[in-house]
């Protein structure tokens, strides 16, 4: 009943092409039925009594009602799909709007193949059966009450032999509908961890030829076998549905058959009575062949809409709260403390960065370096302790106000499958090609001049197209675009040579004199910049000082920096 709820809520909007389609599925349905009562016509008058009058009459009877039928056929095969294309378009839309306004912190605990699959594999199905039941299963029900009206018409005894095989028929709907459901659900469930896994292949290619590929045959081989088994056992009770469906039907035509053929004899009914009635309940048994079918897809569809409804109930971000116009004075995290799962990340962290101060935070690879950052964008939101902005606790302001005048550049830069140009102007959708042009020169992204269309030069899957220093320069080019109140740089000039991360800091340090920054790296030589270093180990804040002063204390920070140089 829910997943019928969340049908009509889907197609309802659709209501008038619905109804187009509808006619389509009624006009069918009554000329296959005027067929099959013509069939008596066709026997009777003109085969036995041979009046051309007759003839004449039934072959222009047989041209309307073929115009009727092509015709009411040509509606709803149309339409139906068109009303499904429309719905996807839609639910496309609306995936892709949940699917960006997410709890970060949610979507991280997810699989990525899994959210893909459900994107297109589960889709494609749901577009799949629902435009079965629309072309076919309302057709069919038409069809069955106008055939069964012309068959009760023609000889309701004939027809109570028919009746006797309906509850065969149910059971053999039910006991096939409910494998079909189970199986259809698991094939589902393969298809998403095949998605999964070739995701995950050419994400990594890099480290999949390096290292030793048997490993990955291995587990692709367990994956395709599986889905095999289930495509196999799906598409086993879908023919086993069909074959007793067949014997149950060819068991009444040749019960109804006999007792016609018997009643013929006797005088009871005409030929052309008889062969009208046969004619219908071949017509009705086709009908419910494919109706059964349909009402066995409708169950198959039951799990892959609640793979859909999975995405639509993702948690969205709210973006409620008061706006953040920038930092007035400090940045202060209070016993903060994180914790993700069974892991301690964050350990009671106190610190205060002020407007305007040039902060390093350095540790080894672990230490919370990153979450400790990734909580002032809100990022990251269930922390415990405080962190302000100002005055106010940073939960109280607006998601998008925060991140509004945050910007970072990170060491995994997002480069999308589109021109240098839009990758660009995410940063700052009005800015001109001058504007442009001239982020990119700060960035040092030189390269980019020689690229063949310029900004319009699309930069491949992940940025293929360019190398990893590339990259990071076009993530760079993003915040002299964005000039955000604060900056955050998390290992982001990582893939750079010294002397273009020279230059590059130093124009960071040039553009944002006045502004926040905040820098995460292991090359402590950049630290030159900063006038305040953070040492973090095991998610504790260990030293806190200038350069000079935690070299004098000859601590961890001495250490790290000693070995830097060495």
């Amino acid at each position: 009943m829910e997943n019928l709820k969340f049908l009509i809520n889907i197609y309802k909007r659709y209501w008038l092409l619905f109804v187009f389609a509808f006619i389509g599925s009624l006009l069918e349905s009554g000329a296959l039925a005027g067929m099959a009562y013509l069939v008596k016509n066709v026997i009777d008058d003109v085969f036995i009594s041979k009046s051309y009058e007759s003839l004449i009459f039934v072959i222009f009877v047989l041209i309307i009602l073929a115009i009727i039928k092509q015709t009411g056929f040509l509606l709803k095969d149309f339409l139906y799909p068109l009303i499904i294309f429309k719905a996807l378009k839609n639910l496309r839309e609306t995936f892709y709007n949940k699917l960006l306004s997410t709890e970060p912190s949610y979507l991280m605990k997810l699989s990525t193949g899994n959210i893909i699959s459900r994107f297109t594999n589960d889709l494609e199905r749901f577009s799949q059966i629902s435009s079965m039941i629309g072309i076919n299963v309302i057709t069919e029900v038409l069809t069955i009450i106008a055939i069964i009206g012309v068959l009760i018409y023609r000889d309701w005894k004939l027809f109570l032999i028919f009746v006797i095989s309906v509850p065969f028929l149910a059971l053999a709907l039910n006991y096939f509908g409910e494998k079909r459901k189970k199986y259809s659900r698991k094939l589902q469930e393969s298809l998403a961890d095949y998605t999964q896994h070739i995701s995950q292949v050419i994400s990594g290619f890099e480290i999949v030829k390096i290292f030793n590929r048997n490993i990955f045959k291995k587990i692709f081989e367990k994956i395709n076998n599986e889905l095999y088994k289930r495509e196999k056992k799906n598409q086993l009770y879908e023919s086993l549905y069909v074959a007793s469906v067949e014997i149950i039907a060819y068991a009444a035509t040749a019960g109804i058959i006999f007792y016609g053929g018997v009643r013929i004899i006797k005088g009871e009914i005409t030929a052309g009575d008889f062969f009208s009635f046969l004619g219908g309940i071949l017509i009705l048994v086709n009908s419910l062949q494919v109706l059964q079918r349909g009402v066995v897809n409708l169950k198959a569809l039951s799990p892959v809409i609640d793979r859909i409804k999975f995405l639509l109930d993702f948690p969205e971000e709210k973006d409620e709260g008061i706006e953040f116009k920038g930092l007035k004075e400090k940045i202060e995290y209070k016993n903060v403390s994180l914790r993700i799962d069974k892991n301690q990340i964050l350990k009671d962290i106190n610190l205060i960065i002020k407007k305007g101060e040039k902060v390093g935070i350095v540790g080894a690879t672990g230490s919370g370096k990153s979450t400790l950052i990734k909580i002032l964008p809100a990022l990251i939101k269930d922390y415990q302790g405080k962190v302000f902005l100002d005055n106010n606790e940073l939960r109280k302001y607006s998601v998008s106000s925060l991140r509004k005048h945050i910007g970072m550049i990170s060491q995994e830069v997002f480069i999308f499958n589109d021109t240098l140009r839009n990758n660009l102007l995410i940063a700052k959708p009005d800015a001109t090609d001058e504007e442009l042009y001239e982020a990119l020169k700060k960035a040092k992204a030189d390269f980019v001049f020689k690229l063949e269309k310029g900004l319009d030069t699309n930069l491949g899957e992940k940025g293929s197209r360019l190398s990893g220093g590339e990259r990071q320069r076009i993530s760079i080019a993003r915040i002299f675009l964005k000039n955000p109140d604060i900056v955050i740089i998390d290992e982001g000039t990582s893939a750079l040579d010294v002397e273009t991360e020279e230059y590059i800091m130093e124009e960071i340090k040039k553009e944002f004199s006045d502004k926040t920054i905040i820098m995460i790296t292991h090359r402590l030589k950049v630290l030159d910049i900063v006038n305040k270093i953070i040492v973090m180990d095991n998610g504790k804040i260990i030293e806190e000082g200038s350069k000079e002063e935690l070299l004098k204390k000859k601590g961890i920070f001495y250490k790290l920096y000693t070995l830097s140089n060495t």
